[in-house]
């Protein structure tokens, strides 16, 4: 049970107690912290920071009093109230570790659980499932040595495993018949890599550069050899300062060698490209007429032309905090469709990203200070960024057909590189680490990589090569419900109870979070929330998401369900 669970959780003991109702609640988690699970886990390095900031956070709201079986479960603040958070426009945004933000969620179950273990009908079960099973208009529920049976089922588990590429097999099996050389399938928990962190001499690829990517950097490089400092607080410039040499090389690299974007220095920056109420109104609205109707569509310009109208009118209204242009409004608005429709669209608008990768995460760095005149594409990665929760609530479960939402969720994921972008410190310290010859861009692009006795050869267009003896997986695979390995899913698929929106992406459910299946199957009790579900829904990965509208409506439906 992590973050989405929890709230899960409090929605369906709020709406029972209003009716005054008790159902057996059993509750699964193998994490010792639920509310956070593992991945909020309060236990992690300093050095895994969240991604939305403690500003972003305010979103993560209160719980109100709960009246249930005779018992009262209390208040619980917001996250900003709990951590006494108060901040001005012009404040630097912060960015906190995320044991901070797991040390909250699981005190906040905490709160609930001391009141609910006075109860017969609540037990938590210690353990992690392994099985689901449907039969007689029952669910068997299976652990390590135990099974239980349920009436009805919820399951808001994250990220599961999927089957190993070609390529991540190879380098697998290199490393099992090697003992010198090491291969990191799955980046979590980063503490797996506390033994290397203090190693001398060693070249580390890390496929992927991306925030996983920061993480490991970040833990592998402050250490007993030297820490980041910053050294200017207005625009975080940051330094890495050595205490002894170490002799550490991290390599990253990706198919396309393109940094990640940071997110604006504060509130006051951010607002730039905020859209006014009246304009996210109406992009909702253009989105539900072709999502929630049955009118038929073949593109994606339900979306895209509203977005670029309300995109083009924020960078007018940018006037000199943009690069100098004279375009008009509409000029510019068909400058954006085509970069939407086109990601190799090149215009003298956009930034040129074919400039060495050191002076262009400079560049992006300036953007974000306000420092330097805004790109195009810079304003429409954080236009888009404020636009996502409403695209996210008129766009899911949308009544339009499966490659109309591949392009979609496509399009979204392409924007993730600026809108999921991270802070500007983190791209800083990457920075840092290129000045003192810790971390290197020579291998960025899409190197060839070959299997030797050292380990694994990187090799760029440039001819040059190099030999790391560790190679870090730090890519999350997508959500693929007919590529997992999980046996929960793979057994669910086996016996016909869930099947996939898209062959790409996760599992096909209704708006109220239960599964879907074909016209003449009947329908079970299984509902599926978060990430397995991606394709139904879109934005699964966002921590605002955990405490959102789908998990209400989860439980007004079940609810509703024991009335009938």
């Amino acid at each position: 049970m992590g973050p989405r669970g929890l709230y899960a959780l409090e929605n369906l003991l709020m709406h029972l107690g209003q009716l005054q109702l008790q159902v057996g609640i059993r509750v699964f988690e193998p994490s010792d912290q639920p509310g956070a699970g593992q991945v909020w886990h309060s236990k992690q390095p300093d050095s895994n920071w969240t991604n939305t900031s403690e500003r972003g956070l305010g979103r993560v709201t209160s719980r109100s009093q709960i009246t249930y079986g005779n018992c009262t479960i209390e208040e619980f603040p917001s996250y900003s109230t709990w951590y006494r958070i108060e901040q001005h426009d012009k404040a630097i945004d912060t960015f906190p570790p995320r044991h901070k933000l797991g040390k909250y969620l699981h005190e906040r179950y905490k709160s609930m659980e001391k009141v609910l273990i006075n109860l017969d009908s609540f037990n938590f079960i210690n353990a992690e499932v392994q099985n689901i099973n449907f039969d007689n208009n029952s669910f068997y529920i299976s652990t390590n040595d135990s099974t239980w049976t349920s009436d009805d089922v919820l399951l808001t588990i994250g990220h599961q495993p999927t089957q190993l590429s070609d390529d991540i097999l190879r380098w697998q099996n290199h490393s099992i018949k090697d003992h010198q050389l090491f291969f990191i399938e799955d980046t979590y928990p980063i503490s797996q890599l506390k033994d290397i962190r203090n190693n001398t001499d060693i070249n580390i690829g890390i496929r992927g550069f991306g925030l996983t990517m920061i993480d490991v950097m970040r833990y592998l490089s402050i250490n007993k050899f030297g820490d980041f400092k910053v050294i200017n607080s207005s625009t975080l410039k940051t330094v890495y300062d050595k205490s002894e040499e170490q002799n550490l090389k991290l390599i990253p690299f990706s198919s396309y060698g393109l940094p990640l974007v940071p997110k604006p220095l504060n509130k006051a920056i951010d607002s730039w490209f905020a859209p006014t109420i009246g304009e996210l109104n109406k992009f909702k609205t253009e989105i539900e007429a072709i999502s929630k109707t049955s009118c038929t569509t073949h593109s994606i310009r339900f979306l895209t032309e509203p977005f670029a109208e309300i995109t083009a009118r924020i960078f007018i209204d940018l006037k000199e905090k943009a690069i100098p242009h004279s375009h008009t409004k509409s000029e510019i608005k068909v400058i954006i469709l085509n970069l939407l429709d086109d990601i190799n669209y090149t215009h003298h608008l956009l930034q040129d990203e074919s400039i060495p990768t050191y002076p262009l995460i400079e560049r992006y760095i300036a953007m974000a200070l306000g420092q330097a005149p805004l790109t195009l594409d810079y304003c429409i990665g954080q236009v888009w960024r404020h636009c996502q929760p409403t695209l996210y609530q008129a766009f899911s479960h949308a009544n339009v057909d499966t490659k109309i939402i591949e392009q979609v969720l496509s399009l979204n994921d392409r924007s993730k590189r600026y809108s999921y972008g991270p802070p500007i410190e983190s791209m800083q310290q990457i920075l840092a680490l290129v000045d003192v010859g810790i971390l290197t861009f020579d291998y960025i692009k899409d190197p060839d990589i070959t299997l030797v006795t050292d380990g694994w050869r990187m090799k760029n267009d440039k001819g040059d090569s190099t030999i790391c003896a560790m190679m870090i997986n730090s890519v999350l695979d997508e959500p693929k419900l007919l590529n997992t390995t999980s046996p929960i899913f793979k057994q669910l698929l086996h016996d016909e109870l869930i099947r996939p929106i898209h062959p790409e992406f996760g599992v096909h459910t209704s708006k109220n979070g239960y599964i879907k299946l074909l016209p003449n199957q009947p329908q079970i009790p299984l509902a599926i929330l978060g990430r397995m579900a991606k394709g139904s829904v879109i934005g699964v990965d966002s921590i605002s998401e955990c405490f959102g509208q789908r998990i209400e409506d989860w439980a007004q439906y079940y609810i509703s369900s024991l009335q009938s």
